[in-house]
């Protein structure tokens, strides 16, 4: 069955069957997923030259590929000098089209202490599989000779059907990309994302635990969903922009400043998708601490709804595309 080109949007294509992987209870492909991190990397992202988002395509041939060396003009130049690099991970056999049954999501930080951070919405089916992922791109960053940093596997909300996959990767990764992006600000206008996560866990000394009927309240790991709780139909923001940070309707640059769409998955994204968000264009070191890394269902968007803000932000670029009012459905 032939598809007919939608748009395209800097190195994305997007045909008239991608966006249906957007309905309730579809997998979502290749192409959408590709379409939000171009998004994400020209859009929220912009100035942000540390942060790469690499396409699945790339990360499909990059594990199923043997002869490695033959990649290594496909991927970015500068890979090298990235700080922190967001690997979707695919359980395909195939070259040409990423298949597959899961997605999930492999993160790189280099930092002082390189490190990749791994998120799965189904109990780490795809562990191996980031594995190999991990295993390539060490030959690239670290060479033969090294077995890379260390893989640190966290716990994080989890899907309740076989089909949001995608789109948890989607909101795992707008979530950490957008923090780190905060972090990047100057201090004095550097959004407090810490607010909404657990303070550090206190060291415990070590002693004989006592049979008590009394439950441990000192105990806290934020990444473990507590069994009362799922997604929230309206997201904790943890990189929502603090009071100081100013919202604009122009999109006219001025000298030292970038102006940005907030991202669509922060609270009441209906009436933010199309707001500007004004930031320094000027970005600092940032320090990552071990609460960067926690995600809890408060975090994220419900899937359901992700979809919907999915589907408004292509009928968007659609209408902008071909000059017309956004109709797809």
């Amino acid at each position: 069955m032939h598809e007919s080109l939608l748009f395209s949007y800097h190195d994305t294509a997007v045909y008239s069957g991608d966006p249906l992987t957007l309905h309730e209870g579809q997998w979502l492909n290749d192409a959408m997923l590709s379409f939000y991190y171009e998004y994400l990397t020209h859009e929220i992202l912009r100035g942000d030259n540390s942060v790469l988002l690499l396409k699945p395509t790339l990360v499909q041939c990059l594990r199923l590929q043997q002869d490695v060396e033959s990649l290594r003009s496909a991927l970015p130049t500068d890979m090298h000098s990235k700080e922190i690099i967001f690997i979707p991970i695919n359980n395909s056999n195939g070259f040409e089209h990423v298949g597959g049954s899961h997605w999930s999501l492999l993160v790189y930080v280099k930092h002082t202490n390189p490190t990749y951070h791994y998120y799965d919405s189904m109990a780490n089916v795809n562990y191996q599989y980031a594995l190999a992922v991990k295993s390539k791109l060490d030959l690239f960053l670290f060479g033969a000779s090294s077995q890379g940093p260390p893989m640190v596997t966290h716990s994080c909300p989890q899907q309740e059907n076989g089909s949001d996959c995608g789109i948890f990767v989607v909101l795992y990764t707008d979530l950490l990309a957008r923090r780190y992006n905060d972090l990047r600000l100057p201090p004095a206008v550097q959004p407090s994302h810490r607010l909404s996560l657990p303070p550090p866990v206190p060291p415990r000394p070590r002693r004989l635990r006592k049979l008590s009927a009394e439950p441990d309240t000192t105990r806290h790991i934020a990444s473990i969903a507590l069994n009362n709780r799922r997604h929230s139909s309206q997201p904790q923001s943890s990189s929502l922009p603090s009071r100081q940070s100013t919202y604009h309707d122009s999109s006219d640059d001025s000298s030292g400043v970038i102006r940005r769409p907030m991202s669509p998955f922060i609270r009441n994204s209906s009436n933010t998708r199309n707001r500007i968000a004004v930031r320094p264009a000027t970005l600092v070191a940032p320090t990552i601490e071990r609460s960067f890394w926690w995600i809890d269902y408060g975090d994220l968007c419900n899937p359901l709804k992700a979809r919907m803000t999915l589907q408004a932000l292509v009928n968007d670029h659609y209408a902008r595309y071909n000059n017309s009012v956004p109709t797809l459905n």
